[in-house]
This record gives structure tokens, C-alpha cells and sequence, in this order.
């Protein structure tokens, strides 16, 4: 075996001048590399997965297997890693080999970044020759550019999501913002999802139906508004709710952000009733207001016929007094209470209408 690699290397040698100029095939012993172009690299959170790329490296010699060395150049830095690109192949003459280059990176990273390889093949035996001096080296290189695909991602933020009150006819406005989350500048849009049934339950808009504004990758619109007409037209209090929702210009897939507002349209004429007034109160509370008020009412009554039996009782004392009798020493006066003869009085009191009209009119 020896002496066949021998006789092989002295053939070879004998054939250098032979061989073409560089950068032509060597007919001898020779690779060729070559690599599907990678695809750009999803780096959004969710749809994030590293990107392979297959290589083949042919030997082509006619006869004689090669061993073949695989290195790289690479500019990834810190955000992006190569790997597979390595290593070392024996092929046979006439064969090929295929090997998997995997590039992987960091989520969120712009989709501006771009890094730049270079992957060489170089043939480094030949028949079990080492190839160096006199016998050159052989290779091949293919030269390509990782790029990073754009995705959006939108955030809207409404602070006040509390419901919204609001008369028929009334006009009324919702304020909100809205964030580009996604890797490159976007234009965020916010729409209102069921505007269509909105309008046909009679709502009415003011200005633009949409806001959308143009924002680099990290940036918040300024506080932007939509305003909007509540339905005239309905006859008792109405509930309706407001879908708002955010998107991106730039990636039709990417997850909307939505925030649901619920608006309360009362209407007019409710308001304007005493059933309307009375609808706001409880069953409870109206037991409650209305014992207190016949409570104040009795108590008026009361006091009043206290007042008139008083009254009666200073006349009747003042004419007994004028046409007071002497009575016998010996015969005892008979003791009774004063509130006795105040409640004596008060069975004396005719109970008719034009003695409460009199009353009333004391007050």
C-alpha cells in the first residue's frame, strides 16, 4: 500500500507543470461547495425558531478519496451564533456529502441587523497524500448573509375602562395610546372591531372612525381620541360595548391588542319621568323614605293637637278663674294631675276637616 501511494505521489509530482493556473479546476483532486441561501430568521417571542442550512461538498477527483476540512468566518457577535460549520468530511472521488449549518439568535433584535459568513472547504488529503508543499491545496467557499425577519407587535392602553354613562343624543370621547412592540418601525392602527353594529344601533361618529400613526420600534403614540355620537332614538336605557382593537401595518399576523369599553345610553324620555327617577331606587330604600315621611307628618299632627288642647285649656282655666267659686275649707280639693286634664281634652276634640284646615293654617 505504501509503495502504490508512492508511485502515485511521483505521477503527480511528474504532472505539476501540467496542472492550469490557479482559480482553474484541477483535474486531479478538487471540492465544490455549495449552500442553499438561508431563510431570514423569526426573532419575534412567539413564533421563534433557529434557521438551518445544508451544505454539500462534492469531491471532484476521478479517483482517490479526499479528506476534506470545513472552517468558517462569522460576525454574529453576541445576538447570533453559527454552528455546524465545521469539521472534517472523507469523500470518496466522484461523491458528495451533505452537512447542516444552524444559525440561532436573541428575541427581539431589530430587524436591521445583518451578519455576514463565509464557509470554506478545503481538500487536505488526496489518496491518503497530504496535500501542502509541493502539492497545493484545494478549495472552495460560499459567501451568504443572515437577515433577521421584520414582525410587529402592538400594545393599546386605554386607562380608563370603567363604564361609560352617557344621555341619548349626547356626544362622548375615548382617549388611548397605543405602543410599537415590534422589531422594526410600524404603523399601528386602532380600529373599532363592531363598529358596523354600532352604527346600525344608531351611533354616530365625529371626525375620523380610526386613529393610526407611525411609530419607531419602541415608541408610544401622543394620547389620541375618538369621538362618537350616542343613539337619540331609543326609548328606555340601552348597554352597547365599544371593541377597540390595535394593529400592525407590517405583520398581518401578529396579535392584535384589544380593550373592551361598555357604554350605558339612557334615554331621554326615561330621564325626563318620574318612573325614570324612581327606577334609580331601591325597593328598600323607598320603604325607608317613605315610613320616615309619615313619621314627620304624624309628628306634625300630634304636635298641633297638643297646641290647640293646650291652648283650649288656658281659656278654660282663665274663666274658671274669672267666675271662681269659694269652696268649703273642709272639703278637699280633689288632686289631678296636669296631663290628666291635658288628655281630658283631648276626647273633647271634634275630629272633622275643617279642624285640620285650621291647623294647616297655624302653620
Amino acid at each position: 500500500m505504501r509503495g502504490k501511494g508512492l508511485a502515485v505521489l511521483i505521477v503527480v509530482v511528474f504532472l505539476l507543470p501540467f496542472l492550469p493556473a490557479t482559480g482553474a479546476q484541477n483535474p486531479i483532486f478538487g471540492v465544490n461547495l455549495t449552500c442553499e441561501a438561508p431563510a431570514e430568521m423569526d426573532v419575534s417571542p412567539a413564533g421563534y425558531e433557529p434557521v438551518e442550512m445544508v451544505c454539500t461538498i462534492e469531491n471532484t477527483a476521478t479517483v482517490g478519496a479526499t479528506r476534506i476540512e470545513i472552517t468558517n468566518e462569522w460576525n454574529g457577535g453576541a445576538t447570533a451564533d453559527m454552528l455546524g460549520a465545521t469539521g472534517e468530511y472523507s469523500v470518496e472521488a466522484g461523491e458528495s456529502e451533505d452537512f447542516t449549518v444552524t444559525f440561532s439568535g436573541s428575541t427581539k433584535q431589530p430587524s436591521s441587523n445583518s451578519y455576514d459568513f463565509e464557509i470554506f472547504a478545503t481538500v487536505t488529503e488526496w489518496n491518503s497524500i497530504p496535500l501542502n508543499e509541493p502539492l497545493p491545496r484545494e478549495n472552495d467557499s460560499f459567501a451568504d448573509s443572515l437577515e433577521i425577519a421584520t414582525y410587529g407587535a402592538v400594545e393599546l392602553r386605554i386607562n380608563d375602562v370603567s363604564t361609560r354613562k352617557v344621555d341619548a343624543g349626547n356626544e362622548f370621547s375615548i382617549n388611548l395610546q397605543f405602543t410599537n412592540k415590534g422589531n422594526d418601525n410600524d404603523k399601528v392602527r386602532v380600529d373599532i372591531a363592531n363598529i358596523n353594529d354600532l352604527k346600525q344601533a344608531g351611533f354616530t361618529f365625529i371626525g375620523s372612525e380610526f386613529v393610526a400613526e407611525d411609530l419607531a420600534m419602541g415608541a408610544t403614540s401622543t394620547m389620541r381620541e375618538i369621538k362618537m355620537l350616542a343613539p337619540s332614538d331609543i326609548e328606555s336605557t340601552a348597554n352597547f360595548d365599544l371593541r377597540f382593537q390595535a394593529s400592525s401595518t407590517n405583520d398581518q399576523n401578529a396579535p392584535l391588542s384589544e380593550t373592551v369599553i361598555p357604554v350605558s345610553v339612557e334615554s331621554s324620555q326615561s330621564s325626563g319621568t318620574l318612573t325614570g327617577g324612581i327606577s334609580e331606587v331601591g325597593e328598600d330604600d323607598l320603604i325607608l323614605y317613605g315610613a320616615i315621611a309619615g313619621g314627620v307628618i304624624l309628628l306634625f299632627l300630634l304636635l298641633g293637637v297638643v297646641s290647640r288642647s293646650i291652648k283650649k285649656k288656658n281659656a278654660k282655666q282663665n274663666a274658671e278663674q274669672e267666675a271662681a267659686i269659694e269652696l268649703d275649707e273642709s272639703e278637699p280639693a280633689t288632686q289631678k294631675d296636669e296631663f290628666d286634664d291635658l288628655f281630658d281634652d283631648l276626647d273633647d276634640i271634634d275630629m272633622e276637616t275643617d279642624e285640620f284646615d285650621d291647623l294647616l293654617d297655624e302653620f
